[in-house]
């Protein structure tokens, strides 16, 4: 009976190797693929390890098919600039029914469907993973995709449901920007006024005439957008907050905070 159960435990190379992955052990996947140059999936998973180590491949196509080509065929476009193909493979991968899932695949997959735009792919795969792993690990990109879906309602449930997990003030400010494009704005000062180093935003009672003068000639500030400063550019932005242009709004802080991005980087 001892030596039957020995043999049960026993991992196929398959197997062995995926569990590797899993764990993040991708140095012992490049290595064990070495030792299997004819196993197709065994090969596809260090191509993705080779990726998780490197952040780029060695070689230049797939090998063979297995049930991980899909991803891996993502992979290679994505890495060549084709993210619209990319995430088509990608889709296609998780629409069987037999899809190997890992935080790093489902990690992959969402920065190739970011890329293109894909945001109800990333919805799903993302319900995919919750399922398997009962885990928070993706519960940012989650909420970045019902905003980016407009479902604000569900920006604000699944920020109240899940607050612990998401300290961060790049999270507040689409929760803000949420309930301001639900007509919470008192809500949303409430929000965005408790960001660490934010844009300074007044309150909507005390400071929205101050900024009614801005507004009147809203339409000029718009032809010379790239010449104005932070501070005009930030003015423009609370002119369109407090008048209702919402989506205005939200496009030029959003500009705005890569603008300032950019400008630390160069420093």
């Amino acid at each position: 009976m001892a030596k039957q159960a020995s043999k049960v435990s026993i991992l196929s190379p398959e197997d062995e190797t995926w569990e590797l992955f899993e764990v993040g052990a991708n140095d012992e996947v490049v290595r064990l693929a070495e030792n299997n140059p004819g196993n197709h999936f065994i090969q596809h998973l260090a191509i993705l390890a080779q990726y998780e180590i490197h952040g780029k491949v060695t070689i230049s196509s797939s090998v063979g098919i297995s049930k991980l080509s899909g991803i891996v065929e993502g992979l290679f476009c994505f890495l060549k600039g084709n993210s619209k193909e990319a995430a088509s493979h990608i889709s296609l991968y998780f629409q069987g029914n037999n899809a190997n899932i890992c935080y790093s695949i489902i990690q992959l997959s969402i920065k190739i469907f970011y890329a293109s735009e894909n945001y109800s792919d990333i919805k799903k795969i993302i319900e995919l993973y919750k399922k398997k792993y009962d885990s928070f690990s993706f519960i940012k990109e989650e909420l970045n995709v019902a905003y980016q879906l407009r479902k604000y309602e569900d920006v604000v449930l699944l920020y109240k449901a899940n607050s612990r997990h998401l300290n961060d003030p790049d999270i507040h400010k689409l929760i803000g920007m949420s309930l301001l494009f639900l007509n919470r704005p008192k809500e949303a000062n409430l929000i965005l006024e408790s960001i660490p180093g934010k844009l300074e935003l007044p309150s909507f009672e005390e400071k929205k005439k101050s900024y009614d003068s801005i507004f009147a000639k809203i339409a000029l500030l718009e032809k010379r957008t790239n010449e104005l400063s932070i501070k005009e550019l930030e003015d423009m932005g609370f002119a369109y907050l407090f008048n209702g242009e919402y989506e205005k709004a939200e496009r030029l802080f959003s500009n705005l905070t890569l603008k300032l991005k950019s400008e630390l980087c160069t420093v």
